[in-house]
Parts: structure tokens; C-alpha cells; sequence
């Protein structure tokens, strides 16, 4: 559903800039009413939904009787699990392996592969690849676990092979690969997240897993800028590096996580009321409840 925008927003740049003659300020200006209209949603959803922990449904012998979700949600140990960082690791690692579009758009103008105005609708074709990735990786996600992930290093490193050459067609493959990248790092990469953290962490994880993401994706679009001024060779090889190394830290993430899957739980019957026990009979054990 993401994508829905991410292709109407491209495509409307494009036809402002085709109309303006590439001046990019009302092309950017318009894109202002999206925005406002994404903030009124978030304000909707806020007096909507108050309390969204509210919709987590924890196993029944994690919360104490008497005990609010909310408080047992926040109850939890306060140290991360190892598999955290060592995945945070992982994905600041291919991050900063990772071409950013800006890179890759200056190199099609630069080298006069495409018009400035194209570029837009090459970003749209990346939003479009981007969709069915997303789906693809997150169905073998659910079925394989944080293995799924192995797709996003293997794309990572073929992009510059791809799109930093001087074929139209290899570039416009570059970028689809590139897109489809971008898919499972904006769903599958994200959603390993929360299966390895407990409900009542989640929200200090997810920030520092933003801080790495964030980290990461401005030393990607450093190194790749650096790179490509020095040697595309150099640049082309240097991701496939990385990105191997990044390789190897999933592994070891995948090794050591014991990722809590998301299944229903059923929860143990209860004992039998006092009114209905026969006369002598004591209530049953827990072992025996099992």
C-alpha cells in the first residue's frame, strides 16, 4: 500500500518538471499537500487508536491475573538480546553498502544516459519493483524466518554492477534491482525487529535500530558519492566487500536468535471451580494441567 504513493508521488513530479522545464521548486512545492494530508491521517489515527499496545495479544502465562497488559508489556528486562545488536550490526553493515538513488540519478544525468525529467519516472519504476519484493520477501519471511533476509545483500551487491554503467537497458535493470532492495529494507528488514524484541522493549529498539539504519544509509551514500568520483571499480567491488561482510553477520544473527513467531497460543485450561470438585479432591497441579 506504501508503494501506492511512492509511484503517484514519482510520476507527479515528473509531469511538473515536464511542464516547468526541470525547475524543481513547484514540483517540490507540490508535494506539500500529500504531506499535510499524511499528518491529518497520523492525528486521526492517534484519537483512533490511543493505546496500540492494546492490540498486542500476549501468551496467557506471560501476564499475571490482575496485571494490565500495558503493565506487563513494560515489565520486561531492560537489556536487549545479543541477536539485536548483532542484527543492528547487520543492517548498518549493508547499509553502508547500499547506493543511494541520489548517487545513481547523478550518474545517469552526468553521463547523459536520461533527461532530468526521466529520472522521476525511473524512481517510479524502482516503487513499482519495490511492491512485489516487499510481498515476496515478507511470504518467505513468515516461513523461514530472518533467513529471507539473505535477498537484501545479494541485491545490494549487484546494483552498482548494473546501474553505474553506460547501457540505458542494464541501468533501467539496475534500478528495478535497486527498487526491489528498497522493498525488503522498508518490510522484512524492519519486521525482524519485533519478532526479536518483546513487546514492551520494541519501542527503544526500533529507535536505536533507526539510529543505525540511519547511520548506515548516510555512510552508504558517502562511501558510494567518494567512490564513484575515484574509480566505479573500486565502488563496484567495495559493496560486493561489504556486503559479504554483512552476509556473514546474518548468520550469525540467524544462529544465535531464538525468534518468537508470531502463532496463536492456546491458553491453558483453567481449574475447575471449587463449587465443582468432588468432595476430598484437591485443585490439579500445573504438571498436571499439562
Amino acid at each position: 500500500m506504501d508503494q501506492v504513493g511512492a509511484l503517484i508521488g514519482p510520476l507527479t513530479v515528473a509531469g511538473v518538471l515536464a511542464v516547468t522545464g526541470d525547475d524543481y521548486a513547484p514540483a517540490l512545492g507540490v508535494l506539500a499537500a500529500p504531506g499535510v494530508a499524511a499528518l491529518a491521517v497520523l492525528v486521526w489515527l492517534r484519537t483512533r487508536v490511543p493505546d496500540p499496545v492494546a492490540f498486542e495479544t500476549p501468551p496467557a502465562a506471560a501476564v499475571p491475573a490482575g496485571v494490565p497488559a500495558r503493565s506487563a508489556a513494560t515489565s520486561e528486562s531492560p537489556r536487549l538480546p545479543r541477536a539485536f545488536w548483532t542484527y543492528a550490526v547487520f543492517t548498518g553493515v549493508t547499509m553502508a553498502g547500499f547506493a543511494t538513488f541520489g548517487v545513481l540519478s547523478f550518474h545517469f544525468v552526468q553521463r547523459h544516459l536520461v533527461s532530468t525529467a526521466v529520472v522521476p519516472v525511473l524512481y517510479a519504476a524502482a516503487m513499482a519493483a519495490d511492491a512485489p519484493a516487499a510481498l515476496a520477501d515478507g511470504w518467505i519471511y513468515d516461513r523461514v524466518g530472518a533467513r529471507a533476509m539473505v535477498a537484501l545483500p545479494v541485491l545490494a551487491a549487484v546494483v552498482p554492477a548494473l546501474a553505474f554503467t553506460d547501457s540505458v537497458p542494464l541501468v533501467v535493470l539496475g534500478v528495478l534491482v535497486w527498487g526491489a532492495a528498497v522493498g525488503i529494507q522498508e518490510s522484512t528488514l524492519r519486521a525482524v525487529v519485533a519478532d526479536l524484541i518483546p513487546v514492551g522493549r520494541r519501542a527503544t529498539a526500533y529507535g536505536i535500530f533507526a539510529g543505525v539504519l540511519g547511520a548506515g544509509s548516510l555512510a552508504g551514500g558517502a562511501l558510494t558519492g567518494a567512490l564513484y568520483d575515484d574509480s566505479v571499480p573500486a565502488l563496484v567491488g567495495a559493496v560486493a566487500a561489504i556486503q559479504a561482510a554483512a552476509l556473514v553477520l546474518l548468520l550469525v544473527t540467524t544462529s544465535r536468535s531464538r525468534t518468537v513467531r508470531a502463532e496463536p497460543t492456546e491458553p491453558a485450561e483453567p481449574p475447575e471451580p471449587p463449587e465443582h470438585r468432588r468432595p476430598g479432591t484437591t485443585a490439579p497441579s500445573v504438571s498436571a494441567a499439562r
